[in-house]
């Protein structure tokens, strides 16, 4: 069943080029999912001018003060009526939607690497790994170095590296210096570098764009000899129109057939993908 509510903004910043929105939500504080969603109303009350729920994914739950963190970039009208929201204006929300990560209990080490509008789901994860004793690492990355987030939104515990373009180039080590010129024996070939953070990682969560989830499969077979089910997760983030899989905007291909990203996922197993 969807939930619809009411969530009073408790404050708004700017975080670089990003917002960050905190809503007074003790349902959603109490019970949200790293890789869920919500989808918000970004509408005076008496417009239905944007039509579509913007789909946020939640970065912070403090269930001792019922408030949850939403962090988005305000690129499109939708999001920058959002940006405008004042302290105790009611936010109309749906939700929460989708099936999140899961971490395993015996998990030590943990690997996040995200890229995108879902990184904030990464934010909530790393948040939450720390408070059980998990040693955490996220790599970030970003178009531009403004939509990248900033280091206090993470517990200081969090090893956090970002980078402007894909996290990916951050798993391995720096590439080897060209052969310097006239140089007349070629160098063997040397075997492909093997990503030493994901062979550290007890279990990688990424938030990744499709394609680059296909390519950090191929980096987790070069670090892995086995890859068991559930090592690696990464959410997908699509056209989340509806949230219940109806309207089929968010079918992706996986290995295991058509799935809807809003309600089968958004978090799939990296062996599916």
């Amino acid at each position: 069943m969807i939930t619809q509510h009411m969530f009073p903004v408790a404050e708004q910043r700017a975080a670089g080029g990003l917002m960050w929105l905190t809503l007074h939500a003790p349902a959603i504080a109490r019970s949200i999912r790293p890789g869920q969603y919500l989808l918000v109303r970004c509408a005076d009350a008496d417009s239905a001018d944007p039509l579509l729920r913007r789909p946020l994914f939640v970065a912070a739950a403090e269930e001792s003060l019922g408030q949850i963190g939403l962090l988005y970039a305000p690129s499109e009208r939708g999001l920058r009526w959002l940006s405008r929201a004042r302290p105790g204006e009611p936010i109309d929300v749906l939700g929460p939607f989708g099936h999140g990560f899961e971490v395993d209990r015996r998990t030590c080490t943990l690997l996040l690497v995200g890229q995108g509008d879902a990184l904030g789901a990464l934010l909530l994860l790393a948040a939450q790994s720390v408070r059980r004793g998990c040693a955490v690492a996220l790599l970030a990355g970003a178009a531009d170095p403004a939509l990248l987030p900033p280091a206090f939104l993470l517990p200081d515990e969090v090893e956090y590296q970002s980078t402007v373009g894909s996290p990916l180039g951050l798993l391995l080590p720096p590439a080897a210096p060209a052969p310097a010129k006239g140089k007349r024996r070629p160098e063997p070939p040397r075997p492909a570098a093997r990503p030493e953070l994901i062979a550290w990682a007890d279990q990688v969560c990424a938030a990744l764009p499709i394609e680059d989830a296909a390519t950090l499969c191929d980096q987790v077979r070069l670090a892995k000899l086995r890859w068991e089910r559930g090592f690696a997760s990464a959410l997908l983030d699509g056209p989340f129109v509806c949230g219940t899989g109806a309207c089929g905007v968010c079918a992706a291909e996986l290995r295991v057939g058509t799935r809807m990203r809003c309600s089968d996922g958004p978090v799939f197993d990296l062996r599916d993908l």
